[in-house]
């Protein structure tokens, strides 16, 4: 849910990304090999979800119950989790969190994150976290992933590049951004939208190709001045036009509603040759204007797809994020999205507002070649004052995992330690070989 998304829209890159921002609440989930999440009851962006109702995250697979835990969050108060009861079906796919007290209420965001592996050990991928508001208790939630209320949205998008780890820049092809959406509840049509700017002018909506009820407006220059003066500060008039009845909303997007500063990853070179077998973490300079109502996001995209190998959702006050070991392929350059956001909104029964400045850098996060080969050589043994140690030759890079027995027989082997080579020789000593009786070695690649 990143501004940039709608950037990308506008150069033919995936139109599915633009609808977070215009008010979508469509999910899109890809085949993979390791567990996802499948679907959230509430749907990721959801307003006037009730602060006592269950979240339900669904997988792919079958999860490690033990290993797998979804964490919830306050963003005006990071630190306290808020407590849930969990629950697991009986095909270990769907948890089930319950508020032990209600979520904080009314029109509060709560961001979700899990962590987790299913049952053969891989490691949860693609989003992995996201946020809902709350309403009212008997507000209710929004169904088996459908919008219980409409929304509309309107607010602006900066946009910039960072290739190296210098400051970032404004994007040259489009450097400033309007975006306004709305997104009708399940039980509304529409035939058209249309939205009167500050300035007396209006113009209509587009529908989603995707989803019949996201309408979308996005607007670039860069120019300053020219965009500021196309999309003013002020209010925006929705008008819905349907059969049955027509609706007026106005979203009012204030001077007071400050633009994030432009976010700026500190640790740039790292992030160009990042091992995809480890997890990796990712630093970021503050958000320098948060506030509660301020949140980030990471997104890095799958080359070719679009699809998210990594996406989360994180307080304002967060300044890194650990990409889990596995996440991403070797050899392999993402484009990859850092955003800061700046968001305020009413919500009642029937509908909610949201009036947003976001920023966003993209960057590219370069993963290094593929993975390491080569045979295992074990030499140069000696024992030195009782204790016996040797080198393992190896490719450059290669994990390496040394067992030892008493034995040979099968299932005999101990793990005496797991290693990384970086040079291609690693010397390994065994501490515990001083105790007299046979003893040997083994070592085979790891990871």
């Amino acid at each position: 849910m990143n501004p940039h998304s709608i950037a990308r829209f506008s150069r033919g890159r995936p139109a599915a990304l633009l609808l977070a921002l215009a008010g979508s609440l469509a999910v899109l989930s890809q085949a993979q090999a390791q567990p996802t999440i499948v679907s959230t009851v509430p749907a990721n962006f959801a307003t006037g979800v009730s602060p006592t109702a269950p979240v339900v995250i669904t997988f792919s697979a079958a999860m490690d119950t033990s290993a797998t835990t979804a964490t919830f969050i306050d963003p005006s108060n990071p630190l306290t989790p808020l407590a849930t009861t969990d629950t697991w079906s009986a095909d270990q796919k769907t948890l089930t969190c319950t508020p032990t007290t209600p979520f904080p209420s009314p029109n509060k965001m709560i961001v979700w994150t899990v962590d987790g592996q299913d049952t053969l050990g891989n490691s949860l991928q693609g989003n992995s976290g996201g946020f809902f508001t709350t309403g009212t208790s008997g507000g209710g939630g929004t169904g088996a992933g459908t919008n219980a209320i409409t929304t509309f949205s309107a607010g602006t998008i900066w946009l910039y590049d960072q290739n190296s780890a210098n400051a970032p820049t404004p994007d040259p092809e489009a450097s400033y951004g309007f975006s306004a959406g709305t997104g009708l509840a399940s039980n509304r049509t529409a035939n058209a939208i249309s939205l009167t700017l500050p300035t007396g002018g209006m113009t209509n909506l587009n529908r989603s190709p995707l989803a019949a009820e996201d309408f979308y407006l996005v607007a670039f220059a860069t120019n300053l001045t020219t965009f500021q003066a196309a999309y003013p500060n002020g209010n925006y008039i929705f008008n819905v036009q349907a059969a049955t009845s027509n609706q007026q909303v106005t979203v009012n997007l204030p001077a007071s509603l400050t633009q994030p500063n432009a976010p700026h990853v500190a640790n740039y070179p790292a992030a160009q040759a990042v091992n995809a077998a480890q997890a990796f973490t990712l630093n970021w300079d503050a958000f320098t204007t948060a506030t509660a109502s301020n949140f980030i996001t990471i997104e890095v995209l799958t080359p070719g797809t679009g699809a998210a190998a990594f996406s989360n959702a994180y307080p304002h006050t967060a300044t890194a994020a650990v990409i889990p070991a596995g996440s991403l392929q070797a050899g392999t350059n993402y484009d990859a999205y850092l955003g800061f956001y700046n968001a305020s909104g009413t919500t009642n029964t029937s509908f909610a507002t949201v009036a947003f400045r976001a920023t966003s850098t993209r960057f590219t996060l370069t993963t290094t070649g593929g993975a390491v080969t080569g045979p295992l050589v074990l030499t140069n043994a000696v024992r030195s004052s009782g204790v016996f140690s040797f080198q393992v030759l190896s490719s450059a890079g290669q994990t390496i995992i040394v067992e030892y027995s008493s034995t040979l027989k099968s299932g005999s082997w101990t793990p005496l330690l797991t290693t990384n080579s970086p040079a291609g020789a690693v010397q390994i000593t065994d501490p515990q070989s001083g105790g007299g009786g046979n003893r040997y070695y083994r070592a085979r690649k790891g990871p």
